[in-house]
């Protein structure tokens, strides 16, 4: 009898662990304990760790080999763990108008464009939910160089629900229940002459994919 006691403990506490981490909607939880700041930082594999940035066949069609001539140490694998990771961490900042930690994964120009989204919704007393269901695919579609500048454009493909409601929680554009599939791509930049080897997101296309009413992320391309 003891050991289905303590057995139905454990099964219970999985069960816990499981929805803490799955069953979190994106502008509705608690804030991100991990920093963005190093989402898109340098691509320098661990320490004690094999390297892994040597580019194959496929990657250097992208471009990704004059990023890797300025940057010895630039790893794809690392750029993507680091790009699929931001993609859910800005829909969540911009969910919940967390200012400082969009200022930390966009440029200047980007952030602009966010904050003044954020302001118009505080001005109505708006609010943004946001619930990233499922993020289908995450890859490089292009790389260059600009000068000193590295551009790198990701394509998101994701499964999300998106909706703006007022002060009472009352839903006046979106649905909060209805998934829509989504296809876009983002835009990163970062100096390359720099120390700083942060990646931020520099231009956000418009969606291919489902038609939104309540836009999960300002596009900043036409």
């Amino acid at each position: 009898m003891f050991q289905v006691i303590l057995y139905a403990a454990i099964a219970t506490i999985v069960c816990v662990v499981f929805y803490s981490v799955l069953g979190k909607n994106v502008g509705q939880g608690e804030d991100a304990a991990l920093d963005p700041s190093k989402f898109l930082g340098d691509g320098n594999p661990k320490a004690g760790s094999e390297p892994i940035n040597a580019l194959t066949a496929s990657e250097e069609k992208t471009g990704l080999g004059a990023i890797a001539q300025l940057d010895k140490d630039f790893s794809p694998a690392n750029f993507m763990n680091g790009a699929k990771a931001a993609y859910s961490m800005v829909l969540e900042a911009y969910a919940n108008g967390d200012r400082e930690q969009l200022s930390e994964l966009l440029t200047d120009d980007v952030y602009a464009i966010y904050d003044a989204a954020i302001s118009a919704r505080e001005e109505k007393n708006q609010r943004q939910v946001t619930d990233l269901g499922r993020l289908r695919k995450c890859s490089i579609q292009s790389a260059e160089v600009d000068g000193k500048t590295g551009i790198i454009q990701v394509l998101y493909e994701a499964e999300l629900t998106s909706a703006l409601l007022d002060e009472e929680g009352n839903v006046l554009q979106g649905d909060p229940d209805v998934l829509s599939s989504i296809s876009e791509v983002w835009e990163y930049q970062r100096n390359m002459k720099s120390s700083d080897p942060a990646w931020k997101l520099s231009a956000v296309a418009p969606s291919e994919g489902d038609a939104l009413e309540a836009d999960p992320t300002p596009d900043t391309k036409a």
